[in-house]
């Protein structure tokens, strides 16, 4: 199956990609999530993506290097569990669900001042820097259909 990014932000021409993410509930397949982010980045030219569990937030950069390996860095990862506060309920696909629309709520907000607040200086320091820029472009909306599971 190809990969689809949760959470993706289009700037100003919706075929220009600002800013993909990817969500997950769990961090046992965090390697392979970020493997096939960094392509996804590679092949669509997103200049920025995320990486996020109810713990851990990664941020990537590509830097354009003729070399893929090398292009996309990770240039921070942050504790986020204080911010997100986000509980499983213990049903993996409601969970999954609620807690994409639990992230993209979360970057939205990051767009006001008030959103950005509640972050340490460190994780807003990153947040301006890199997420808040491909907020300000465009518009935030889901990287693929979401399940219509009712929670």
């Amino acid at each position: 199956m190809a990969f689809e990014p949760d959470i993706v932000v289009t700037g100003p021409e919706p075929s220009e990609i600002a800013l993909v993410v990817e969500v997950k509930t769990s961090s046992r397949t965090i390697d392979d999530s970020e493997r096939r982010l960094k392509s996804y980045m590679a092949a669509v030219r997103a200049p920025v993506g995320l990486l996020v569990t109810p713990e851990r937030l990664r941020i990537y950069r590509d830097r354009y290097l003729p070399s893929l390996e090398d292009s996309i860095a990770n240039v921070g990862e942050f504790d986020v569990k204080d911010i997100l506060r986000f509980h499983a309920t213990g049903n993996a696909s409601a969970d999954a669900l609620a807690f994409e629309r639990h992230v993209q709520s979360w970057l939205e907000a990051l767009s006001t001042e008030s959103g950005l607040r509640e972050l340490s200086p460190e994780i807003k320091r990153a947040a301006q820097r890199y997420i808040v820029p491909a907020l300000a472009q465009g518009s935030v909306r889901s990287g693929h259909p979401r399940s219509a599971i009712s929670l």
